[in-house]
């Protein structure tokens, strides 16, 4: 396992790491399997009453998750310093670009008649494909989450800077305006559940967010008159996250398009934002060996979720053979399970250590002050 070189490794947080790119794989394993007896796809939005189920259905989350870790982790590492720009996107680029240029290599490879030199300009920089507007199939089809990545490590130099300076109260004065200039697209006729879901300006809350949450517990994390509180409410926090996406399915979930999805990212990532805090604060008896390989699936979740459409899409022209049992929905996630899973893990094991790991080895400090000491927190 390749750690950075900046941040101080907690492997609860590639554990926490495992669990987004785990609910994606699940959900979008539960929109492409599902197969009716008539041998086609089974189309349609799942509604159910199970929330357990419902964070599966409204997997997509899992983003969310993601885009909260990445604000707290670069700001958790940071500890009060300033980054030098350079090495920062420097790092950043070591880290993400390597499978990035591979997959959209691979496809061109699968589309070459799909060929477009405009199209391939605006998907080799990663911050330009917003919106998932260009994609060579499956190889890519997730590459818009990276583009929305991208431009945040973009601006978090600047935003860490005005968090050391000015507070968490500025960026939380920014959560204010993104939501109000959503509400504003609104107005104008802009497709919120797009808006929300597809740009910066929908997620840069989650990001922003991820940040507070990562100063509110570096100030509070010490304390051992509060450490213990925090980590008591790790279940509460994970079951008002169930209850918070259950009634965003309930109310349309993603399909719908409505005024409401334009302040659904700031209340996703507040609630993200508490599992992750009280997540690091908990002390959980388990198996070494557990969570050991739930961080290794961590540390390769990157290629977990970048190449998860390749191995679904596969394993959806052979649906028919895999029914396991009468429900269509029922048998997606156990042939996810059986099937998905595993392949998922071997693929994105066989990229990691071939295509990213050499490269994150070449990343080198970015952190301008030295390092202050960091409170203790449960592991």
């Amino acid at each position: 396992m390749t750690k950075s070189v900046n941040i101080a490794y907690l492997p609860r947080l590639d554990h926490l790491r495992a669990f987004a790119a785990l609910i994606v794989l699940y959900y979008h394993s539960l929109q492409l399997l599902p197969q009716s007896p008539g041998g086609g796809q089974v189309e349609g939005w799942i509604h159910t009453k199970n929330p357990f189920l419902a964070i599966v259905v409204e997997g997509h989350t899992g983003v969310a998750l993601f885009m909260v870790l990445s604000g707290f982790i670069f700001t958790w590492g940071a500890n009060g310093r300033e980054v030098a720009y350079s090495g920062f996107l420097r790092n950043r680029l070591l880290r993400i670009y390597p499978l990035y240029a591979w997959l959209l290599l691979v496809g061109i490879a699968m589309h070459p008649d799909a060929v477009d030199p405009g199209r391939i300009v605006e998907m080799a920089i990663p911050f330009l494909n917003a919106g998932n507007k260009a994609t060579y199939g499956v190889a890519t089809s997730l590459f818009w989450t990276v583009a929305i990545e991208f431009q945040f490590y973009l601006i978090f130099p600047f935003l860490l800077s005005i968090l050391n300076r000015q507070g968490c109260r500025q960026l939380m004065l920014m959560v204010l305006c993104a939501l109000v200039y959503r509400l504003v697209a609104d107005q104008f006729g802009a497709n919120s559940r797009a808006v929300a879901y597809w740009t910066i300006v929908g997620r840069i809350d989650q990001f922003l967010i991820g940040m507070i949450a990562a100063v509110a517990l570096r100030r509070h994390g010490s304390d051992p008159r509060i450490v213990p509180w925090i980590g008591r409410a790790f279940l509460p926090s994970c079951l008002l996250m169930l209850a918070v996406v259950t009634i965003f399915h309930r109310a349309g979930g993603y399909p719908v398009i409505a005024t409401w999805k334009t302040v659904w990212p700031t209340i996703e990532a507040c609630g993200w934002a508490l599992v992750v805090v009280t997540c690091l604060s908990v002390r959980i008896p388990g198996s070494r060996i557990l969570s050991m390989a739930a961080a290794y699936v961590g540390s390769i979740s990157y290629s977990i979720y970048l190449t998860n459409f390749i191995v679904i899409t596969q394993v959806a022209k052979h649906i028919g053979a895999l029914t396991l049992v009468p429900n269509p929905h029922v048998n997606a996630l156990l042939v996810c399970t059986a099937v998905v899973l595993p392949a998922s893990i071997a693929l994105s094991a066989l990229t990691f250590h071939a295509i990213e790991q050499p490269f994150m080895k070449m990343r080198k400090t970015y952190m301008l002050d030295a390092a202050r000491p960091s409170p203790a927190i449960a592991a």
